[in-house]
């Protein structure tokens, strides 16, 4: 990898945002940062943050005069269930902003693009059957972006995760309402049987998963321009064996009550 390139990196404050900037800084990467408010930090000259505003002109600019190789597409809206409300912000987040810097990566002859998908595309392993409207936005932006391919040299790659797991996460996820359940010890959580199956990704795995892939991009060795990639665990565990080895690790009893 070219030690003084440019990269995009869209949700760079999210999880895996905030695991991935440390390790491409690591490897030498120049940074542009597109974020809803600039964060005050000491001066870097690594990385260039970028205010999210309507005045798309200005975010051309920038790279006409820095001219990065690729973009990493981490920004999303996730929502398992939605309300009326939150359609515009997820169609917004999902699709409009997506197409944006589509938009500007192909006027810049930015050669690869990676963007981040997720197994809720394909309820019961289908090609596609979307779980929510998360899912479904998620997919018409893959649908969008063959658009850009058919008018641009541009290889468009996606990488379809699973649920991720790791230190910093401040999600309302699995883990953290297990954490807390195991701190209040006289509450007790209802979950199902516990039968399901999990695939779950600790983020160092998925971190290399994408740094593998920038690597792949970079010396031009994908099978061809329309690729996607599922990133998964060695094996898949049941959500009471998770449950059983949380509970393992952690040195405390969870009060679950399965069925």
């Amino acid at each position: 990898m070219n030690t003084h390139d440019t990269l995009i990196v869209t949700g760079s404050t999210g999880f895996i945002g905030s695991h991935l900037i440390p390790a491409l800084k690591n490897l030498g990467y120049r940074l542009i940062l597109p974020v809803r408010s600039i964060p005050v930090t000491p001066p870097d000259t690594q990385t260039v943050y970028w205010k999210i505003t309507d005045d798309w002109e200005n975010f051309d600019d920038l790279l006409q005069q820095t001219s990065p190789c690729g973009v990493i597409h981490l920004a999303t809206r996730f929502l398992p269930a939605h309300s009326p409300e939150n359609i515009p912000e997820i169609i917004k987040a999902n699709i409009e902003f997506g197409t944006r810097i589509l938009e500007s990566a192909t006027k810049a002859n930015i050669p690869w693009f990676i963007n981040t998908g997720t197994f809720w595309q394909h309820f019961d392993g289908a090609d596609y059957d979307p779980v929510n409207l998360y899912a479904a936005t998620k997919q018409a932006f893959e649908v969008i972006a063959r658009y850009y391919q058919n008018i641009s040299p541009i290889k468009f790659v996606t990488l379809c995760l699973n649920d991720t797991y790791g230190p910093g996460d401040t999600r309302k996820k699995l883990f953290a309402l297990w954490k807390k359940l195991s701190k209040t010890p006289d509450n007790r959580m209802q979950m199902s049987k516990g039968e399901q199956l999990l695939d779950i990704l600790y983020i160092d795995d998925v971190i290399n998963g994408i740094c593998h892939l920038m690597k792949m991009l970079t010396d031009d060795s994908l099978p061809e321009r329309n690729t996607r990639f599922y990133l998964t665990s060695d094996r898949l565990l049941s959500l009471q064996q998770v449950a059983e080895t949380f509970a393992k690790v952690s040195g405390k009893k969870l009060d679950i009550c399965w069925g």
